[in-house]
C-alpha cells in the first residue's frame, strides 16, 4: 500500500523516475519519522498470465505497533499496468481490510486506495482478486469492491517493466512506515496462494524468494516460504526437526498451514512460531496425528 507521500511500487532499478504520483484517499496521515521498509517474498517462477489470484491469511492478536501504520498485502500488476493490492492494514493498533489500484494517464500515476475498508479481527481470512474486461473484483472474506483498471489479466513475474523502469512484480509483503527497528509482535501466515482463470483457482503458486527494501537482509527466520505458503514471522520462529521412520511409501506431513510431500524416511524441518500443534503423517489412506508442544527448537520422531 502507500502513504500520502511514498510510492509503494518498489523500484528494483532506479533510473530517475519521471512520473508524477498522487493519491486518492479519504484518510490522510502524515508520513511518520523513521525508515519505510518492505519485508516478504517475491514470485520467482516462470512468467504466467492469469486473471485470478487468491490466498488465505491468518494472524493472532498480540503486541502491535499501536502508533503506526503498516500493511500486509498480496500485490500484482495487471495488463494495463495497474498495481493491484489486497490485504490487511494495521492502523493505530486496529485491523482493517484494504485494497489499492492505480491509473496512469499522460505520465501520471494515480493511486486509488482504501486503507480502512472494513474493520476485521485476528483469525482466518480469505482474499482474492479477479480481473476481466477492464474491471477488477477485490474480495476480502464476504466483502467485495469492483474497480475499473482497464486490465484483462494479471502478470505473474519477478520484475515488472514499466517504460524504462523495473518494479517488483508479484509479491506478498509487509510494509511498515516509520520503521524504527521494531517489528510488530504479530505474525502473518499466507497459505493456499493460488492463481486461475474465470474467477476460480486452478494451480498453486509455489515459487518464491525473499524480498526486502530498506533492510540489509531478509533472514530465513523472519520470512518463511514453503510451497504455496509465505509466512511473515515478526517474532523469531523455532524449528521443528522431524525424523520419519519405518515408512514404506511416499507420504505427506501436515502442520499448521504447511504441507510437505516426502519420498520416505528421513529428516524434515518446519519453521513455526512457539505454540501447540497437531502434526499429521498421511500415507496410503492412513492418517496419524501427533500433538506437539513447541516452545523452542526441538527434534520429534514419527513412525509409519
Amino acid at each position: 500500500m502507500k502513504s500520502t507521500a511514498v510510492l509503494i511500487a518498489v523500484l528494483i532499478v532506479v533510473a530517475g523516475l519521471g512520473l508524477y504520483v498522487y493519491y486518492t484517499n479519504e484518510t490522510h496521515k502524515d508520513t511518520p519519522t523513521g525508515s519505510h521498509v518492505y519485508l516478504g517474498a517475491v514470485y520467482s517462477g516462470p512468467a504466467k498470465y492469469t486473471n485470478y489470484v487468491s490466498a488465505s491469511v491468518d494472524f493472532k492478536d498480540g503486541p502491535n505497533l499501536k502508533n503506526d501504520v503498516y500493511y500486509v498485502v498480496l500485490s500484482i500488476w495487471d495488463s494495463n499496468n495497474s498495481y493491484d493490492q489486497l490485504g490487511i492494514t494495521s492502523y493505530m493498533g486496529k485491523f482493517y481490510s484494504t485494497y489499492s489500484y492505480t491509473q496512469t494517464l499522460n505520465g501520471t500515476i494515480k493511486y486509488i486506495f482504501q486503507p480502512r475498508w472494513n474493520l476485521i479481527s485476528p483469525g482466518d481470512h480469505n482474499m482474492s482478486m479477479y480481473v476481466d474486461k477492464g474491471n477488477i473484483l477485490f474480495k476480502f472474506d464476504s466483502n467485495t469492491f469492483t474497480a475499473q483498471t482497464g486490465g484483462d489479466n494479471f502478470t505473474m513475474e519477478t520484475n515488472q517493466k514499466i517504460g524504462n523502469h523495473s518494479f517488483a512484480g508479484f509479491t506478498i509483503y509487509e510494509e511498515i512506515y516509520g520503521f524504527n527497528k521494531t517489528l510488530p509482535g504479530i505474525s502473518y501466515n499466507f497459505s493456499n496462494v493460488q492463481y486461475g482463470t474465470s474467477g476460480y483457482p486452478s494451480g498453486y503458486v509455489m515459487d518464491w524468494m525473499p524480498f526486502s527494501h530498506n533492510l540489509t537482509s531478509v533472514p530465513s527466520t523472519v520470512v518463511y516460504m514453503k510451497y504455496a505458503s509465505v509466512n511473515i514471522y515478526n517474532t523469531p520462529p523455532v524449528t521443528l526437526r522431524i525424523s520419519v521412520q519405518n515408512l514404506l511409501s511416499p507420504a505427506v506431513l501436515k502442520i499448521s498451514d504447511l504441507n510437505e510431500t516426502i519420498p520416505g524416511n528421513g529428516q524434515y524441518s518446519f519453521n513455526l512460531l512457539p505454540g501447540n500443534y497437531t502434526l499429521y503423517l498421511v500415507y496410503q489412506g492412513v492418517s496419524k496425528s501427533y500433538n506437539v508442544s513447541l516452545n523452542s527448537s526441538r527434534d520429534y520422531t514419527v513412525t509409519g
